[in-house]
C-alpha cells in the first residue's frame, strides 16, 4: 500500500477528466481507498466520557465510534436485527442502543440486551454473538482519531509516518475549538483535496485573503501517501500573529511558524497560521459529483478568556479567523465547481506543472490505489 518515493517531475498529465465523475470510479475509490486506509473521524474531545459517539459515512458505509469507560471502540452503524442505523446523529452520547426496536450492544458489539428475547427469539451466548456488529479498526494519534474498515492494514503510525509527530505536536497546542463548518460542494472530492494542494492559483482566487497572508513561495516534501507544503508567512501578518499571541497569551507552536499545511491521504486536510490557528477540513464523498467539506477551527489558546486580553478582544480574532478562513474555502469552492463543471466537457487530462507538484503526487497515489 506503501507508495514509492516521489520525485516531481516538470510537467506531467493529470489523471482523465472521467475519474472525475464516472459512477464505477466513484465505486472503486469506495472500496480499494476509503475503505481500506485509515480516514480521519474526529477528536478525542468528542469522545471523552462513557457512551461518547459519533457517526460518519466511510466509503459508502455507515460507522461509529464508541467510548466504552475509557477505550474507543469502532463498528459499522447498523443493527444486526433487522438493518436499522443505531446511532442517528454525528455526535451524542448514550448507550450503543438501536432506536428502531431496542436492542442494545456492549464493547464487543455483542448484543446483551433483547427485548422479548426468551419469548420471540431464544438466542443463547453463540446466538447473540453470531449477531454482534461489525468491527472497525480504531486509533489514535495525539487527539486525533482515525477508523479503517478493512479488518486487515498497517497500523497507524505506520500509515502517517514522519507526519504522525506534526499531528501528536498539533494536539497539544490547538486545544480549544472555535468554530466548525459544513459546506456542500456540487464537485467531485478530489477537485475539493488538489484546491488546498498548490498556491498557483492564489493570485486571482484569493487575492484579498490567502494571498495578503503569505509571500507566495512553496516548499514540499513527501512521506508515503501523504505530502506537507509550507510557504512563508508575509512580514506584517507574521509581526501581527506574533503580536496577537504576545498580547492575549496564546502558546503558539515553537515549530509551525509559516503557514504549513498537512495533506494526509486521501481527505484529510491540516493548516497551521504562524502557530496561532489551527484548520482541520475533510473532503468527504458524498457521490462521484457532490463533497462535503468539514472545517473545524482550533487556536493555540489553552487559557481562554481566563488568560490576558479578556474575552472581548478574544472574540474578535475568533471572528476575524473564522471569517478568513469561510471566505477562503468559499473562493476555493467556487473555483472548484466550476472546474468540475468544465472536466465534465473534455476528454484531455489537466496538465500538472511542478508547481503543481503535490497534486502529481496525490495523483500517483491515487493511480497506485485505484490500479
Amino acid at each position: 500500500m506503501t507508495p514509492p518515493p516521489f520525485t516531481p517531475a516538470k510537467a506531467v498529465p493529470g489523471i482523465f477528466p472521467a475519474a472525475y465523475h464516472d459512477p464505477e470510479v466513484a465505486r472503486a475509490e469506495e472500496e480499494r481507498i476509503f475503505r481500506r486506509v485509515w480516514v480521519f473521524a474526529g477528536f478525542t474531545d468528542d469522545l471523552a466520557r462513557p457512551n461518547d459517539h459519533l457517526t460518519l459515512r466511510v466509503g459508502g458505509l455507515d460507522v461509529l465510534v464508541q467510548n466504552f469507560d475509557g477505550e474507543l471502540r469502532g463498528f459499522r452503524n447498523v443493527c444486526t436485527h433487522r438493518f436499522a442505523r443505531i446511532h442517528r446523529t454525528k455526535r451524542g452520547n448514550g448507550l450503543l442502543r438501536c432506536g428502531y426496536h431496542g436492542w442494545t450492544f456492549d464493547r464487543d458489539g455483542v448484543p446483551y440486551g433483547i427485548p422479548g428475547n426468551e419469548a420471540n427469539f431464544g438466542l443463547d451466548r453463540k446466538g447473540r454473538c453470531d449477531r454482534a456488529l461489525t468491527p472497525v479498526a480504531v486509533a489514535v494519534c495525539g487527539r486525533f482519531v482515525f477508523l479503517r474498515v478493512a479488518t486487515e492494514g498497517p497500523d497507524l503510525d505506520d500509515w502517517l509516518g514522519v507526519y504522525g509527530d506534526a499531528l501528536r505536536h498539533a494536539s497539544e497546542i490547538f486545544v480549544r475549538p472555535i468554530d466548525e463548518q459544513s459546506m456542500d460542494w456540487a464537485a467531485n472530492w478530489k477537485m475539493g483535496v488538489e484546491s488546498v494542494l498548490e498556491v498557483y492559483h492564489a493570485d486571482l482566487t484569493h487575492p484579498t485573503t490567502f494571498r495578503k497572508l503569505v509571500k507566495g513561495d512553496w516548499r514540499c516534501d513527501y512521506d508515503g501517501s501523504h505530502s506537507r507544503g509550507v510557504t512563508s508567512m508575509s512580514d506584517s501578518s507574521g509581526r501581527w500573529w506574533d503580536g496577537v499571541s504576545q498580547r492575549l497569551g496564546f502558546h503558539p507552536s515553537p515549530i509551525l511558524r509559516e503557514y504549513d499545511h498537512l495533506h494526509i491521504f486521501p481527505n484529510l486536510e491540516i493548516g497551521f497560521t504562524r502557530g496561532a490557528v489551527m484548520s482541520v477540513q475533510t473532503y468527504d464523498p458524498l457521490g462521484p459529483d457532490r463533497c462535503t467539506l468539514n472545517l473545524r477551527l482550533f487556536l493555540a489558546d489553552p487559557d481562554g478568556d481566563a488568560g490576558k486580553g479578556g474575552s472581548a478582544a478574544r472574540r474578535v480574532i475568533e471572528e476575524g479567523a473564522r471569517d478568513l478562513n469561510i471566505a477562503l474555502l468559499r473562493e476555493d469552492q467556487e473555483a472548484s465547481e466550476l472546474a468540475f463543471q468544465g472536466c465534465r466537457q473534455t476528454d484531455r487530462p489537466a496538465l500538472l506543472g511542478l508547481n503543481e507538484e503535490r497534486i502529481q503526487q496525490f495523483h500517483a497515489v491515487w493511480r497506485g490505489m485505484i490500479g
